[in-house]
């Protein structure tokens, strides 16, 4: 019964980023066709009339929002967009052309963000209270109170323009000249580095609050007082009690939290105009392209709906408790 409940929320929520999806880019001012044209202003005509007009037929412009919708529906069902205004090729390649990018820097920023934060929280708490902890506690306070988009700015300043150690933008060298797969990689890398290090910075804080909170907790506990008092040494007592057992509650929190990055990269990608997922949102916004606006609000709720759903099924199985609580809620 339990169970049913919480698939019943995930698809409530699913038929409410349908609607949002649908009717938030045309609440935005002007149109695909306005954009194309300049906005009406004088002398910014690129298209003629007849363009114009097969252009709105084409998307459905001219229709009722009623039949609009329709269509709409119609392409989630199927998952076909169409063809992208402002890049005329499909809407689903041209998100896949994106994803590994914006893949490859969430990704690293999950895990780094999620082991130097979880560590530092670990042992903030073991030095707790005390000057460790609350050095490392203001930092990261300080640290979750700045935007990430200055941050990203603060690195691309300091080591791209001030050191040119790293590149300014994009995600690799366009025209590389050399064939050694190698260089190619470490091109890509070096493109890498200053957007996953800001997504890292900008989420650290928070895991590590999260992981010093509930180690705080633990360690106050009476068995790990018990144990320190049999005597057992203070590496046994992090990692076989205090560890385990504040990591369980944070294991969905940390799920979430990847979402989050992604809706994070959009600045990110934008500061340092790193072409995945979140710039092309921007794209798509200002292009007022439907379709593709419709695929990306589509994809990325879709991402994080699972990945709330894979907390919730793992989350019994590393918690007995929850099993054994919901066996007593059907009974």
């Amino acid at each position: 019964m339990l169970r049913s409940k919480k698939y019943g929320s995930y698809l409530l929520v699913l038929v409410f980023v349908v609607l949002l999806n649908f009717w938030l880019p045309r609440l935005l001012p002007g149109g695909p066709v306005e954009y194309i044209t300049g906005g009406g202003e004088e002398g910014a005509v690129f298209l003629t009339e007849a363009q114009k007009a097969a252009m709105l037929e084409y998307y459905h412009l001219n229709d009722s929002l009623g039949s609009q919708f329709v269509q709409y529906l119609k392409g989630i069902v199927t998952f076909e967009f169409g063809l992208s205004i402002s890049h005329k090729a499909p809407v689903s390649e041209v998100i896949m052309d994106r994803v590994p990018w914006t893949l490859l820097i969430v990704g690293t920023a999950s895990v780094l963000s999620i082991l130097i934060g979880l560590l530092a929280g670990l042992y903030s708490a073991w030095r707790h209270p005390g000057r460790t902890d609350r050095s490392l506690f203001i930092t990261m306070l300080g640290i979750s109170a700045i935007p990430e988009f200055l941050i990203g700015m603060t690195l691309l300043i300091f080591f791209a323009v001030k050191l040119h150690w790293l590149p300014l933008s994009g995600a690799k060298t366009a025209f590389l000249r050399s064939d050694d797969w190698l260089d190619h990689l470490i091109d890509i890398v070096r493109h890498a580095v200053l957007p996953a290090l800001t997504l890292t910075i900008e989420s650290v804080a928070s895991m590590y609050l999260l992981m010093r909170n509930e180690a705080v907790r633990v360690r106050n506990e009476p068995y790990v007082e018990f144990a320190a008092a049999k005597g057992i040494g203070s590496f046994r007592i992090v990692s076989e009690h205090i560890t385990r057992n504040a990591a369980l509650p944070l294991v969905t929190l940390i799920i979430l939290r990847i979402g989050f990055l992604m809706a994070g990269s959009v600045l990110v990608e934008t500061v340092f105009a790193y072409p995945g997922i979140g710039k092309l949102l921007q794209e798509a916004i200002l292009g007022r392209d439907y379709p593709l606006l419709h695929g990306l609000f589509l994809i990325m709720t879709l991402f994080v709906l699972l990945l709330n759903l894979i907390a919730d099924l793992i989350y019994p199985y590393l918690d007995p408790r929850i099993r054994t609580a919901g066996r007593g809620d059907r009974a």
